[in-house]
This record gives C-alpha cells, sequence and structure tokens, in this order.
C-alpha cells in the first residue's frame, strides 16, 4: 500500500468487492470522483493490483489534455490497439484508421466493441482509465455504449475522473447510468493526514503545529506530500523517530518558496482567466463576496460567471453560504505569495481603494490597504491618510487588531504640525482599549496628553487613561484622573460620565460594593443629562451585575434591559451591547425563562455576526456553544465551537481554556478519547485546571478523562481540591453533583456530605433554578433517595436541560435498583438512555450501561453505529438543514427556521458537503430530494 492510501479502508473494501464480482462474472461501471490529488489514481492502482491478481484481464490508460484532438485516441491506449501487436484483430483496427476516404471512426469504434466482447469471452476483463475527463468524445460514447455491455458480460469499466467542467458530453455519459457504482474520494480526516505525515517522515507521531499546517491541505494527499517534502527539504522540520514538529522559523504560517510554487504550477487544470481571477479572489481572503470579487476584479458579474463556475467544478473554490471560499487554504496562500510583491502590493491597494468607493465595511477597506503596506519600505499615501482620519475610530471599533498596525505605521509619517496627528493618535489608543490592552493604552494616553492642543481629543485620552488605569489595578491614579477631569474647566460631560462608570466596574470586580454603587450614582447623574447612550449603558450594565452578585436576579435583568435599551444600536457600542445581552442571557436561563434566553441569544447572535470585533464575536460564539451544550443541542455547540476555534487567537487565556474545556467535555461525551485529550492538552491543563478561572468545564473533561482511565479516586481528587479551595462561587453546582456521585462510589462519603452542602449553601442565596436542582441531585445521592432525585428530574426537565436530566435519571435508576424497585429502575434508566442516545453520548451511555449491569438491568437494544460519509452518516441537524437547502433556503433563512445562528448553519453546510462528497447546494438538494423519495417510499422517513 502506498503513502498516499492512509485512511481509504472503506473505500479498498468497495473496489475489492467490486472486482470480486466481475470475476464471479457480474458486470460493473464504476466511477472513481474527485478533486485533482485526492487519491483517485492510487485507488486506481490497487484496483488493477487485485484484479491482476485474482485472474482478471487488464487494460488501463490515462487521458490528457491533449487526448481530446485524436478521436477514439484514449480507448485505442487502453485496448493498445497499436502496430506492434500480435493480434490480428487489433492490426486491422490500426489499419483501418490509416485507411485514406470516409470517417473510419463509427467502423473503428464497432470493432473497438467486438474486440471487448471477445476478450470478455475469454474471462473477466478490468477496463480502466484515469482522468477521464480529458478523453475525447468518441472515446466517451463507445464508453457508454461499452456500460451497457457490464449488464451481461463479465466486464468492469472503471473511470477516474476530476470535477468535469462545461463539458456536455462527460456529464451525459456519467449520469445516463443509473445502475453505476460511484464511490466520491473525500478528504482525508485528521488522523489519516497525521498517519501519512509520519509515515512520509518516518516518524512515530506528527506534532500539533505540523499538524495544523497540514490542515491547510485540507485532506488532499497530493498536497500533504507536497506540503511535507518541501518543509523537509528547506530543514523546517524537526523530526526523529519519535514525533516530528515543525522548527520555530516556521511557526508564522509562511510557506516554504518552493512549495508556493509547486502548488500554484499544479493549477493547469483550469484556464488562464480563472487563474488570473483567483490571485485577485486571494487578495479579499480565504472567504469572499461574488460582489467584493467583482469591486476589486473592476469586471461585470456576467464576465465573471465563466471563471467561478470553473473554479468551483475544478473544486478549486466552495460555496459558504452566500460567499466563496478556498477549498484548499494551501491553494490560495500559494496564489497570493507568488505574485511578485510589487504587483501584490499594488493590487492591495486598488483593492482598498476600489471597496472604498463601493461603501464596503471600513475593516475590509482596513485589510486590503494594511497588506499594501506589508514591507519595510511601503509608506501610506494620502489617500490612505484621509481615509484613516475620516474611519480609524470605526476601523478600532471593528477591526483593532488592523486599526493599530494601520494607525502605528501613519503616525509617524505626520509632522507634529499636521492636524490629522492628533485624531490619528487618539484613534490609536482606542485601538489599544478594544483590544484589550490597557499597558500601551496607558501609555500612548499619557504621552498624548502631555502635548495635545485639542479639547475633545483629551477629554477622549482622559477617558482611556482612567480606564487602563482602573483595570492595570491603579484605583488610587485611575480616581487622580477623574478628579482632575472634575476640575478641569469645559471637560465635556459624556467622558466624565463613562470615567465615573468604569470605575464602578473595577470597583465592582473586586468586592468594593459601596465604592462602586457610587461610582455608579455619578455616572448616570452625568449621563443622563448629557444624555450619552454609552456612558448610560456602562452604568446601568455595571449596576445589574452588583445585583446580580447580591443574587438579585430578576433586578439584574431590568438593569440589563435597560442598558441595553440605552446602548441602542450605535455601531461603537456594539461590544458592550452583546456584553449585555450575554449576562442577560444567563440570567433568563438561570430563572428558568429559556425561551426568553433563546431569544436574548440569537438577538445576541445576529448583532455580532453582523458588527462584532472578532475577540467579541468569539466570545459570543463561546457562549452560544455553552447553552446549546446545557439544553442539548450539541450538534449546534459543536458547530459553534469550530467556528469559535477559527478565532482562537483573539480569545483571552480565560476564554481559550472556556474553549478548550467545553471542547474537551463534548469529545468526552461521544467517547472520542483521542479529542479529548488533545482539547485538554491544548488548554495546558495538567493534573489541576482547578487552580485557573474559567475551568468548571476543564475540571468536568479532566475527571472524564480520569473516571475513562478507571481511576476514580484521581477524578474524587481532582474536584474535591476544588471544593477545599472554594473555587468559583455560582458556577461550582455544574460539577459538584459528579463529585458527590464519584465520592460515594469510592466510599468518601465525607467528601461527597461536603459537596453536597457546599450545593445546598449555593441553591439557599436566590433560588436559582438551575443550583437548586443541582442541590436536589447532590443531596438525593448522597441520601440514596429517589424522592429527591425525582425533584431534580423534574426541575431540569422544566428548565429545559436534557443532559443534566438524563444524569440524575441514571442516578435514580442506580438508587431504585440498590432498592431493589427493579420495575422502575428499568423504566428510569430506559429514559436515560433515550436521551443519551439522541445527544450522541456514547461514553455516558457506556457509563450507564456499566453501573447498571450488577443489578440485572440493560437496555433493549443499542444503536448501529453512524456511517462515516453519505446520507446516513449526517446527524438529525444535519438532515433538517438538507432539506431546507432542498426547499431554496439561504442560509440565514435557516438560521432563522431553526433558531440558530448563521455561522452554525454554514459549519453544518460544510459538513453536509463533506459527507455527501457534493461540491454545490444543488446537489446537496438533490440528494435530500432522493433520500427523502426513498424514505417515503420505505415508510422509514420520521416525523
Amino acid at each position: 500500500m502506498g503513502p498516499e492510501l492512509f485512511g481509504r479502508d472503506a473505500e479498498l473494501a468497495q473496489l475489492r468487492g467490486l472486482v470480486g464480482e466481475v470475476v464471479t462474472g457480474r458486470g460493473t461501471v464504476l466511477w472513481l470522483e474527485g478533486e485533482p490529488g485526492i487519491g483517485k489514481t492510487a485507488l486506481l492502482r490497487a484496483l488493477i493490483g487485485e484484479a491482476e491478481r485474482l485472474g482478471c484481464a487488464v487494460h488501463h490508460a490515462t487521458a490528457d489534455q491533449l487526448s481530446q484532438r485524436f478521436p477514439l485516441r484514449v480507448l485505442l491506449d487502453c485496448l493498445a490497439a497499436h502496430p506492434e501487436s500480435g493480434d490480428p484483430e487489433v492490426l486491422a483496427i490500426h489499419e483501418r484508421l490509416r485507411q485514406a476516404g470516409d470517417d473510419p471512426v463509427p467502423a473503428v469504434a464497432e470493432q473497438l466493441l467486438v474486440l471487448a466482447e471477445k476478450l470478455c469471452a475469454a474471462g473477466s476483463l478490468v477496463l480502466a482509465v484515469d482522468d477521464v475527463q480529458w478523453a475525447d468524445e468518441a472515446s466517451l460514447l463507445v464508453w457508454h455504449r461499452l456500460s451497457r455491455l457490464t449488464q451481461r458480460l463479465p466486464l468492469l469499466l472503471v473511470a477516474a475522473v476530476r470535477p468535469s467542467g462545461g463539458r456536455t458530453e462527460l456529464g451525459v455519459v456519467r449520469g445516463e447510468d443509473r445502475a453505476a457504482v460511484r464511490i466520491p474520494v473525500t478528504p482525508l480526516d485528521e488522523v489519516a493526514t497525521a498517519d501519512l505525515a509520519a509515515h512520509l517522515t518516518g516518524s512515530a507521531e506528527v506534532g500539533p503545529a505540523l499538524l495544523s499546517m497540514l490542515g491547510r491541505a485540507a485532506g488532499n494527499p497530493r498536497y500533504v506530500r507536497e506540503m511535507v517534502l518541501a518543509l523537509s527539504r528547506e530543514n523546517h522540520l524537526d523530526a526523529d523517530a519519535a514525533r516530528s514538529e515543525l522548527t520555530p522559523d516556521i511557526t508564522d504560517g509562511a510557506l516554504p518558496r518552493s512549495l508556493a510554487e509547486a502548488i500554484a504550477s499544479r493549477l493547469g487544470f483550469v484556464g488562464s482567466d480563472t487563474i488570473g481571477l483567483l490571485r485577485m479572489a486571494a487578495l479579499l481572503g480565504p472567504t469572499f463576496s461574488v460582489t467584493d470579487l467583482r469591486t476589486v476584479s473592476e469586471r461585470p458579474v456576467v464576465a465573471l460567471v465563466g471563471c467561478v463556475e470553473e473554479a468551483l467544478a475544478a473544486g478549486l473554490l466552495v460555496e459558504s453560504g452566500s460567499r466563496l471560499t478556498f477549498q484548499h487554504g494551501l491553494i490560495r496562500q500559494a496564489l497570493h505569495e507568488t505574485t511578485p510583491t510589487a504587483l501584490r502590493l499594488a493590487l492591495h491597494h486598488q483593492a482598498a481603494r476600489a471597496l472604498a468607493s463601493s461603501g464596503a465595511p471600513v475593516e475590509r477597506i482596513g485589510e486590503q490597504l494594511l497588506a499594501s503596506i506589508s514591507v519595510e519600505d511601503a509608506e501610506i499615501d494620502d489617500w490612505g491618510l484621509d481615509w484613516l482620519v475620516d474611519s480609524s475610530r470605526m476601523l478600532a471599533h471593528r477591526a483593532p487588531g488592523c486599526a493599530e498596525e494601520l494607525l502605528g505605521s501613519a503616525i509617524p509619517l505626520l509632522s507634529t504640525h499636521d492636524p490629522r496627528r492628533e485624531s490619528l493618535r487618539t484613534a490609536r489608543v482606542l485601538a489599544m482599549v478594544q483590544l484589550g490592552r490597557p499597558e500601551q493604552a496607558r501609555e500612548l494616553s499619557e504621552r498624548a496628553l502631555e502635548d495635545t492642543r485639542d479639547p475633545s481629543c483629551a477629554a477622549e485620552l482622559s477617558w482611556y487613561l482612567a480606564w487602563s488605569l482602573a483595570v492595570l489595578g491603579l484605583d488610587d491614579l485611575a480616581t487622580e484622573v477623574v478628579e482632575k477631569a472634575l476640575r478641569t474647566p469645559g471637560f465635556d460631560r459624556p467622558w466624565l460620565a463613562r470615567m465615573h462608570a468604569v470605575l464602578g466596574q473595577v470597583m465592582l470586580s473586586r468586592g468594593h460594593f459601596e465604592a462602586a454603587d457610587a461610582a455608579v450614582e455619578r455616572a448616570l447623574a452625568e449621563a443622563r443629562p448629557a444624555r450619552d447612550g454609552f456612558a448610560l449603558g456602562l452604568a446601568l450594565h455595571v449596576r445589574g451585575a452588583a445585583l446580580a452578585r447580591r443574587c438579585d436576579l430578576a433586578g439584574a435583568v431590568v438593569c440589563y434591559e435597560q442598558a441595553g435599551a440605552a446602548l441602542g444600536d450605535a455601531p461603537e457600542n456594539t461590544d458592550l451591547r452583546l456584553t449585555v445581552l450575554g449576562n442577560r442571557m444567563v440570567l433568563l436561563f438561570g430563572l428558568g425563562q429559556s425561551e426568553e434566553a433563546e431569544g436574548a441569544l440569537h438577538e445576541m447572535l445576529a448583532i455580532a455576526e453582523c458588527s462584532a470585533t472578532p475577540s467579541r464575536l468569539a466570545a459570543v460564539r463561546l457562549s452560544a456553544a455553552n447553552h446549546y451544550y446545557t439544553i442539548g443541542r450539541w450538534d449546534d455547540a459543536t458547530a459553534e465551537l469550530e467556528a469559535a476555534t477559527e478565532l482562537a487567537d483573539r480569545l483571552d487565556e480565560a476564554g481559550r481554556r472556556w474553549l478548550h474545556g467545553l471542547s474537551a467535555l463534548l469529545a468526552g461525551h461521544r467517547d472520542d478519547q483521542v479529542a479529548l485529550r488533545r482539547s485538554l492538552q491544548a488548554a495546558g491543563c495538567d493534573e489541576n485546571p482547578a487552580a485557573r478561572s474559567s475551568a468548571e468545564f476543564l475540571l468536568l473533561a479532566g475527571a472524564m478523562c480520569a473516571e475513562a482511565d478507571e481511576e476514580p479516586e484521581r477524578a474524587v481528587r481532582l474536584l474535591s481540591e476544588a471544593l477545599t479551595e472554594g473555587k468559583r462561587f455560582g458556577t461550582r453546582y455544574l460539577w459538584l453533583p459528579h463529585l458527590v456521585r464519584l465520592a460515594m462510589e469510592s466510599g468518601e462519603t465525607e467528601i461527597a456530605g461536603r459537596a453536597t452542602d457546599a450545593c445546598a449553601e449555593d441553591a439557599a442565596v436566590g433560588a436559582v433554578p438551575s443550583i437548586v436542582a443541582a442541590s436536589q441531585h447532590c443531596r438525593g445521592l448522597l441520601e440514596r433517595d429517589p424522592t429527591t432525585l425525582r425533584a431534580a428530574i423534574e426541575l431540569y426537565s422544566k428548565t429545559n436541560q436534557p443532559p443534566r436530566c438524563a444524569r440524575v435519571l441514571e442516578d435514580t435508576a442506580v438508587v431504585l435498583a440498590e432498592r431493589g424497585e427493579h420495575a422502575q429502575a428499568r423504566t428510569t434508566y430506559g429514559r436515560a438512555v433515550k436521551i443519551y442516545q439522541a445527544l450522541g453520548a456514547t461514553w455516558d451511555q457506556r457509563r450507564a450501561d456499566a453501573r447498571m449491569r450488577p443489578h440485572g438491568v440493560r437496555h433493549a437494544r443499542g444503536r448501529r453505529r453512524r456511517a462515516t460519509n453519505g446520507w446516513e452518516s449526517l446527524t438529525p441537524t444535519e438532515r433538517q438543514i438538507a432539506r431546507l437547502v432542498a426547499d431554496g433556503l439561504a442560509n440565514p433563512d435557516i438560521a432563522a427556521a431553526l433558531f440558530s445562528s448563521r455561522r452554525t448553519v454554514e459549519v453544518h453546510v460544510s459538513h453536509i458537503l463533506a459527507k455527501l462528497g457534493v461540491r454545490s447546494r444543488v446537489e446537496i438538494a438533490v440528494e435530500a430530494t432522493r433520500h427523502d423519495g426513498d424514505e417515503v417510499r420505505s415508510g422509514s422517513r420520521s416525523a
């Protein structure tokens, strides 16, 4: 087996089966379909080898771009019809082609069919052609006629084909034979990619940085191979027998030049116009709209149609909702990096001006302008400087990282007398604030305040200085800045209100409630007459947080509603508005108002997807994933986590722990031990993640990992240490029931008692339904009382928390079985299993089975293992989305119909495309319609 055949066990088994069938006399037509480099040729060779091993007569050929110029060239090559042949019939075919006069092609075609029948009469025959998309029309027509012979002859026709683009005749030949077997050769998964890379490097495993870089190949074996070989050739790999990993000098993501050139050179299978357009598209990033492509290329849409369709058919681009994306990030990067530097910079500048003229969002214009000065000697021209003066504040809100880099390059170009300088300096401090860099914001604002002559800029800079000092914990200095502002004649009132509000926020975070209340009251007093929505919203947000900390959740919800109304929809208020909505959502759900919480989440996602900064968008996605995990929509939670992972570099340390912890927990529930441990490792989690904030999910995942390793004592130790340290009041209810269960099973009743008491203490403060249910769960486990456990079940059911409800059902079934009430235990256990199966919680079900087995209680039957590709591999959510695609709904409409986010739907659609081995929404619709028809006829479709 060649290295490119890693991860192809299912395909190889299917090929062996087809060869076995032709040996027994049953003919078949097989189409191996996939993008260039995906491994079709390797599978074809494997099939040929198997056929020869079993004694079949095998003839094969490969078409190329010149084949279409010579009628029947491909089939003549395949059947070895050349002058040196010793077969009289073959020589007759060749002689007929040489004769002058009438067109010999029809007669030769008939002779080729006769020859094939003669070969079949002698035994099983395999005819295989690679790269059929280049075959001449006459060969395709004969191939079509040969396909009919497979119904009565021991003939296996095998065609390997890449997307056919506009070749109508090829599409007809492929589509006419309804009985043909089609094997879509799909991208390798991560495990197979890692195995292939390890094989190529001679190592036992590959490191995470190398595996991450190989992800740009999107599972294409050829690109994986070329990446590994290029990295090795240019000494960018540190490899030994145990492990291969990238060297530190390549961690910035740049491609070796030889690799970029090799990848770009392999794109000759599409036209030069398409390549030129793809180079323009590469400027726009991995994902882009046709509108943007039209703008930067300065071509009408009608002129783009042919090139875009060719790129889609060739698998270079794929649809992503209403946008297009490069199928392989590697190809996009190669096209970008092989464009000559001077030309690339000029194109980026042209793109920036074109996008600005078309009214594109400032962040897209800023990205292009920044890319146009990405070398040391490039400068921003006057157009760029004037655009920054007009747009830098909005850019700082929408793309603070881009704004900071651009402003850092622009400000030194201006003299101290240039009136644009102060505006740009102030905007740069704003970018630092938006980036959460208080040290740099303090330094820049102090320096700017020393010589600013603009009172408005001075007021704004003072606010930024107060914010940075407060965040750095320098409360006295922050207070001095506020008091100095109060003494400054003519100081703008809105900025005073904001300074008071941020001071209140910091005081609250440190538990100084009275000081926080006083600061909030002063902020409100300044903000209301100034009609400053941001200051008013920030002050009300701080007041709501204070009420929540005092367990007045209803009062806090009212404050958050008032804060949201004050903030409105002003773009500069977006981040704070999302924070307010997120807090409101959490409190509404905590109060048991799940529908209202769902509404807040949808509003938050809609705003974030339209106008949030990347860091805030990542945080919103984590909030959505958390919510979906809690209510049992685990497919949606996984999709949101996948989208958040794309923005992981924009998260702070606590956010990354949250991301990795929840990812680990979901993987653990689904019994994906590899992903569970990989996520724990990515979080930097050793034995005790409880030592850090935002570690609740890491705690649970760590305990799950220990339990999977059959080390319950280690799980108890991990959770009990967190209890002893008194970590995270208000959120420890998430893991306290797990500690009680594990402690009771390990005979640690004292620990179980302490955990139960701790949860009861939390439940007594504010009577939050989720915490009350957790307390009942703990008490029922400790006292082995099914009545108390049933109260927890009822509360979890009312608050729409199926995963937690299932765990209490499981524990209740165990307690009932211990008491000898086996009938009730079996019924309760069945309810738990039903939820676990709906969730895909394989590990939980396995654990529950192990706990019930000693009591002689088993569930009726296991579930059939889900397929890895094809319609059967789709999750229920993915099938539902596929059907909505078939109904003609766009992604935003599907998101609205499913109460989900647009990006979540995009992730699901990309999974559907990959699993079905198709490339467009039209093909999804065809598959959905076909399978719905099959299910209706068989009566198997569920409501």
